[in-house]
């Protein structure tokens, strides 16, 4: 029986404290370890796991975790002037017309100290990994780090993205998200659970540091996942082994809202979020409800960037557009909140309707109509 496969991408601020640089939220950390190694399937889990292995652990998700930096990355970063590669990807699409890019005439300083930037920001962001995995590993999962950046040849801080031009398509990002696809069935197949980070890399351009959010790596796996898993069998027919089923995001607010919760008191908690798959726009399915839990005729949303003065990657609204284009490729989308109730039942699998947890928004494809 095919093995159901979870992309789990828990955000940086969610296990650390992002306001103090390179600091654990120990407790949520804990909370999101033991969590893992009793709902994921026994074939990651240690000989010597002391937690029970319940008769029906081998129907379990098979688990590909992507973290986010938190304060671990986000503040040098932010201290160099290194960019989200995804915005600077669209940005400068825009402005390649039939003009010479400027990319040759860099001031050769400020490069050099970005690469300083890029140097320092890797390293703080795998200092995080490494205590995730480490908390992995002592809860009896057999965890490992997957560095992406500068360690998957083609693989740009923009992701997989073809956009506006050959210009910024002809980098051969995808193929380098496909490796990245490959290294991680890999670790699957070996019986591993892959725990990969946001990174600092390089832009489109192979010249300059930029950043690879965690978002920005979830949507490339999920979207490439099956033209890049494929195997073929005795017959010569080519199929992808085991298919993802489901991304969920964890973040530090309990779904998606009609506002910022964190600064308006009147934002909407949306429990349902319909993409239709060929314009990609979103509508709220039914209502949302307040934050004193009472229905709701919301029919928008507002979404801006992140609360936090040290993101570089996009905040909530890029968390939302790979969302879609996860949607967009077949796939539900789940976001859900760090140390919930609602968070555990999604990941367990133990829900039919978004409906019967407390909170947590999920993103389902607009249902086809007939006339």
């Amino acid at each position: 029986m095919e093995d159901k496969i979870i992309i789990l991408k828990i955000g940086g601020s969610s296990i650390t404290n992002k306001a103090q640089e390179e600091t654990l939220d120990t407790e949520s950390l804990e909370w999101f370890a033991n969590l893992i190694s009793t709902s994921v399937n026994e074939s990651v889990l240690s000989p010597s796991c002391t937690f029970d292995r319940y008769s029906n652990s081998q129907t379990k998700p098979r688990i590909i975790i992507v973290h986010g930096a938190g304060s671990f990355g986000h503040h040098s970063a932010k201290r160099y002037g290194l960019k989200c590669g995804k915005s600077v990807l669209l940005d400068e699409c825009e402005s390649m017309k039939d003009e010479k890019s400027n990319n040759d005439s860099l001031d050769s300083m400020r490069l050099h100290y970005q690469m300083e930037g890029l140097s320092k920001t890797r390293h703080s962001v795998q200092k995080l990994n490494s205590a995730i995995v480490e908390s992995l590993l002592n809860h009896g999962v057999n965890a490992v780090g997957l560095s992406p950046g500068i360690s998957i040849p083609s693989l740009r801080a923009h992701g997989a993205t073809k956009r506006r031009g050959e210009e910024c398509a002809s980098d051969n990002s995808i193929a380098g998200m496909k490796l990245l696809c490959q290294s991680i069935h890999q670790s699957l197949e070996a019986g591993l659970l892959p725990v990969i980070h946001g990174d600092a890399c390089l832009l489109y351009d192979g010249k300059r540091p930029g950043i690879l959010g965690g978002d920005t790596l979830v949507e490339g796996i999920a979207t490439l996942w099956d033209e890049s898993t494929t195997v073929e069998n005795g017959s010569g027919d080519r199929f992808s082994a085991n298919k993802i089923s489901q991304v969920i995001f964890i973040t530090d607010v309990a779904g998606v809202f009609t506002s910022d919760p964190k600064s308006d008191p009147n934002a909407e908690l949306i429990r349902h979020l319909n993409v239709n798959c060929t314009t990609g726009e979103l509508s709220i399915v039914d209502c949302a409800v307040n934050m004193n839990g009472m229905p709701s005729s919301a029919s928008s949303l507002n979404v801006s960037g992140s609360s936090h003065a040290h993101d570089v990657t996009g905040g909530f609204k890029a968390k939302l557009g790979a969302a879609v284009a996860i949607v967009q490729s077949g796939i539900d989308v789940i976001i859900t909140q760090c140390a919930s109730e609602s968070a555990e039942s999604f990941i367990a699998g133990k829900w039919e309707s978004v409906w019967e947890l407390d909170s947590g928004t999920l993103i389902s494809p607009l249902p086809e109509t007939t006339e």
